[in-house]
């Protein structure tokens, strides 16, 4: 009888150590995977502290993740995030796409800088693959599906760079939830993480942009960025950052995700319904100047007006 308890011990301490090595290895493969896939899929250098898992699974935990600027802008880091929370089954990483039931994004800071009329995060747009396949090996990149996303006690951190404006202007957003991001009209194909990593972001600076703190110049060139940002997304992805951004710019957006090109086909059209909205928030003579300047600024970066 003796042997046979032995075995079962043995047996028990063999269950043992392999569910411990398995899970101290599920967070370095993620951890892994996370900084491989979102540096190559969004091209720009991304880096993750560390993984926490749940022992029972169904709950990770991605620790400070930072996203690097484009080249050319000053700061280290366009987006960090402290913590995300991530509840999806284990079984589901292996999966293309990878189905997650919810992500909660906990205090990010989004750094916004400008640069010769272009804000970081469009230019980060502008230089990411054009595909979903990996810059460096060739293979299909990560795809998602998740349920619901969710941005929490944000920090959007404005660098304008213009004279006669601030240095830095600090704007809170309490929360943004998006949902069924990567399946919209019924499609289960999900989206690439450089997609949905450009949805948040795109979102935070939308949500930013109705802050009264950024003066008028400031905040079409900001609108004009996002939109032009927002056209090269998908027509699902257009529709969800509509409903995520709150007053005119949102309106705005609405009105262009029928159109997804309508910013890059018609820099005039575009101009000219941006005009309206100024007028319509701010039309009383002491705003007219600063309307214009923004009209101005606009017309420069979008090319100017067809003539």
């Amino acid at each position: 009888m003796k042997w046979i308890r032995r075995i079962i011990l043995a047996v028990v301490l063999l269950v043992v150590i392999v569910v411990v090595v398995i899970y101290l290895n599920i967070g370095r493969i993620v951890r892994t995977a996370v900084q491989t896939q979102a540096s190559s899929s969004l091209n720009l250098q991304t880096t993750l502290d560390s993984v926490s898992l749940s022992l029972f699974g169904g709950k990770l935990g991605l620790h400070q993740l930072d996203v690097a600027s484009p080249h050319g802008y000053s700061a280290p880091h366009m987006l960090e995030v402290g913590d995300t929370n991530v509840a999806v089954s284990y079984g589901q990483l292996r999966n293309q796409p990878v189905h997650v039931a919810s992500i909660t994004i906990d205090k990010p800071t989004l750094v916004i800088e400008q640069q010769n009329g272009v804000l970081n995060f469009k230019k980060a747009m502008d230089q990411m693959p054009k595909s979903d396949t990996t810059s460096s090996s060739g293979q299909e990149s990560m795809k998602l599906i998740i349920d619901e996303l969710t941005v929490k006690d944000a920090q959007v951190v404005i660098r304008p760079n213009l004279p006669g404006m601030s240095n830095e202007i600090t704007v809170p957003v309490s929360s943004i939830v998006m949902k069924n991001v990567g399946s919209g009209d019924g499609a289960q194909n999900g989206a690439a993480m450089k997609d949905v990593v450009m949805q948040v972001i795109t979102a935070l600076a939308g949500n930013a942009s109705g802050s009264g703190a950024l003066p008028a110049q400031l905040k079409e060139l900001m609108n004009a960025n996002i939109g032009q940002t927002m056209s090269q997304l998908g027509a699902e992805a257009q529709k969800r950052l509509a409903q995520a951004v709150p007053g005119e710019l949102g309106q705005a957006l609405s009105a262009a995700a029928k159109d997804p090109q309508a910013l890059l086909k018609d820099p005039s059209k575009a101009l000219n319904n941006v005009e309206g909205l100024l007028n319509k928030s701010g039309g009383n003579a002491t705003s007219q100047p600063a309307n214009q300047d923004a009209i101005k600024s606009l017309e420069g970066l979008l090319g100017g007006k067809n003539k």
